[in-house]
């Protein structure tokens, strides 16, 4: 394995496996190296699969995707070395109710651009939620794990893998379709999550059950509303079909809203 032994400074783990904080010898650089579950070192099926969807995945370069610098397995440890990104999960920020609206509205965009351009390489995350979602020191957002879902199996297996942590969080961000099972579950099942993560930094809360418009929970542009409720409608067909679409809405929105008027308003969360 390209980093050193031991492997570092552990950051977390989950689903998707174990990550430690690393230096890459051969470049002198500071990785997150992701060691994924060894439970899959032993399926025949996923050497095969892993090495297939690896390579598709550290093509993937845009400023909000993590990047993927190397991978490969030694004996039954599967392993990706990736870039680092010196921050927090967007988990944190919500959790503590520290996210003002124009904040999340700025952030919409850049999720949108990184989506359509994974989108359109055929690369589905699948798995869209506030701890795959980093902030950097520097206010940069970027996506991790994009497509690791797809070379672990499917969402049943990984639901199996994670216990209580994968049925208390990601189901509650799947669209229907994919929480349902269904065969054929495409990228606008990242756009359903997408919103569902919108409703939620806008908020505060999820939208469970019968819920308020964003706009009854918070001062924002009520124009909003729709926004947020296309990504979130049940059938695929009727949700929002591209991720440059959200953005384009969401900044058509913003962009002719004055400072003074709700919709960029800078009350937090937690105080509205």
């Amino acid at each position: 394995m390209a980093a050193r032994e031991p492997p570092g400074e552990f950051i977390g783990a989950g689903g998707m496996g174990a990550v430690y904080k690393a230096r890459q010898a051969g470049l002198d650089r500071v990785v997150a190296l992701k060691i994924l579950p060894e439970e899959f070192g032993h399926d025949v099926k996923f050497a095969l699969r892993f090495t297939r969807e690896a390579r598709t995945l550290a093509k993937l370069t845009h400023p909000n995707i993590v990047s993927v610098f190397e991978f490969g397995n030694v004996g039954d440890t599967y392993y990706f070395l990736m870039e680092f990104v010196d921050g927090s999960t967007l988990r944190d920020v919500v959790k503590d109710r520290q996210l003002a609206p124009e904040h999340a509205l700025a952030i919409v965009p850049k999720l949108c651009d990184a989506l359509q351009y994974a989108h359109d390489k055929g690369v589905v995350h699948r798995d869209i939620k506030p701890e795959n979602i980093l902030m950097s020191a520097d206010g940069s957002v970027k996506i991790a794990d994009f497509g690791l879902s797809r070379i672990l199996g499917s969402e049943s297996h990984l639901e199996q893998l994670t216990g209580t942590h994968q049925v208390m969080g990601t189901p509650r961000y799947m669209a229907p379709e994919q929480f349902e099972g269904t065969h054929g579950v495409d990228h606008r099942a990242d756009i359903y999550s997408l919103g569902v993560f919108f409703y939620e930094m806008l908020t505060g809360e999820l939208p469970i059950g019968r819920f308020a418009p964003p706009s009854k929970k918070v001062e924002i542009d009520v124009r909003l509303d729709e926004v947020v409720l296309r990504t979130l409608e049940k059938e695929p067909q009727r949700r929002y079909q591209r991720a440059s679409q959200v953005k384009s809405d969401v900044q058509s929105i913003t962009s002719s809203t004055s400072g003074d008027v709700p919709g960029l308003t800078r009350t937090f969360i937690g105080d509205a």
